[in-house]
């Protein structure tokens, strides 16, 4: 099972969610108790401070919460990891880790992106701060030696092995830093030798936003017209093939095949941009490229037109970022599509859907969809299939391969800092 966000997320939205709507429903329950007291002067406007106190306590303290499945605990004997079906890795006796989660037999931990399990009897629960699980672990590895791969506690030959992983298995780890690959595991971070790992290249996906003619703004997302260009330059000097979500997701389910050197190209939120700068350039390498619409904002100033998306059929396709969801709240760290009721999502997919194709006819397929901000949650995603949708796109980084999950597909993000060099790696999924 892949675990595609911090546990720590998942925890804190599934507490807050609960709090959020019951919080919401005291005034009102309250009321029916109180009625006669309520009608005194003030009393519901201090009924209501009372609420929102509560609802900032949980908000800011969700540690009371978690505590009862976030663990430390420390190896007592060296014991072997497991995922669903066989055995990946092994813990060394005396090293600690994070658990957050447990069963009779097992306690479970995550190695890179991945959820592990291994034996209560080989381990015992200790006084400590539960470490974090956050880390983007970007790039696909598998281990190339007929041994299991040491994991040391220091980027350094001679550090010690705090676990192991078996031979021929492929893991999610970081980028390379110096001669070493972090990986998370259980809660820490290890280092794996570079000539330890085989990189599987798979298929990027890049992501952008605006483009612009000159940087007026600190905003890494904005990318200046002649990086866009250099970067395009690239792709055609270097032999890539241009894709869309369709020949992606046939792909991904082994139902179609690629050329060697295929990439994604997509832009989130409709911006002017897209037509008035990349859409040349695009069309002069001869390249595709998605558009992931926010459909309630066509015909603003700052974004596409009807006009704009019928015109640019030849470059772009386009897909489903929401109608009026596309809203975040940066005090909850949630998104609507990870506390409004699937009904609702459904109802904005489908709105999103129905505004694409009025403009571009009752045939055109809306098939892909890109999260808002990344964040999705189960609901969401049985929305998006109730609506048609059959793949969806995070912002979660690293390049996409054969028998991922089609509603949980990465990105590469491509921002203003990156040198072409930087770029190059990213397509290569390092």
């Amino acid at each position: 099972m892949t675990v595609t966000k911090t546990i720590y997320d998942n925890l804190r939205m599934r507490v807050f969610t609960s709090i959020f709507k019951y919080t919401l429903l005291l005034p009102s329950f309250l009321s029916i108790i109180y009625r006669e007291k309520l009608e005194t002067k003030g009393a519901y406007k201090r009924l209501k401070k009372i609420t929102l106190f509560l609802l900032l306590f949980f908000v800011a303290f969700p540690a009371f919460t978690d505590a009862s499945t976030v663990k430390s605990i420390k190896i007592t004997e060296t014991t072997p990891v497991f995922d669903e079906y066989k055995k990946v890795a092994v813990f060394m006796k005396g090293t600690s880790h994070t658990i957050f989660n447990e069963s009779d037999r097992f306690y479970h931990t995550v190695i890179g992106n991945d959820e592990v399990k291994f034996s209560k009897k080989k381990a015992v629960v200790i006084k400590a701060i539960p470490t974090n699980w956050k880390g983007s672990h970007p790039v696909r590895a598998t281990t190339t030696t007929s041994k299991p791969v040491q994991i040391l506690e220091r980027p350094a030959v001679k550090a010690k092995s705090i676990g192991q992983i078996q031979p021929n298995m492929t893991i999610n780890v970081q980028r390379i830093k110096g001669n070493y690959y972090p990986v998370l595991i259980g809660g820490k971070t290890g280092y794996i030798h570079k000539n330890e790992l085989a990189i599987g290249p798979g298929i990027p996906v890049l992501m952008y936003h605006d483009i612009v003619s000159s940087k007026t703004d600190q905003n890494p997302s904005t990318l200046e017209v002649e990086k866009f260009k250099e970067q395009m330059d690239y792709l055609k000097k270097n032999g890539w093939t241009t894709i869309t979500t369709q020949q992606l997701e046939s792909w991904i389910t082994k139902k179609g095949t690629l050329p060697k050197k295929s990439i994604l190209i997509t832009f989130d939120d409709g911006y002017k941009s897209t037509i008035d700068l990349a859409y040349p350039i695009l069309k002069t390498n001869g390249f595709k490229a998605t558009s992931f619409l926010i459909t309630s904002r066509i015909d603003r100033p700052s974004t596409v037109s009807e006009q704009d998306i019928i015109r640019s059929q030849d470059v772009y396709s386009y897909q489903n970022h929401t109608h009026l969801f596309h809203m975040f709240n940066s005090f909850t760290n949630l998104s609507l599509l990870q506390y409004e009721s699937e009904l609702a999502i459904f109802k904005d997919f489908q709105e999103a859907n129905d505004s694409i194709k009025q403009i571009l006819g009752d045939d055109y397929r809306v098939t892909a969809h890109a999260y808002p901000y990344g964040k999705r949650s189960l609901a969401a995603i049985r929305a998006l299939k109730s609506a048609g949708i059959t793949s969806a796109y995070t912002i979660d980084e690293g390049n996409v391969f054969q028998g991922d999950s089609l509603f949980e597909l990465k990105r590469q993000r491509i921002h203003s800092t990156m040198t072409i060099k930087d770029f190059a790696q990213k397509l290569q999924g390092r």
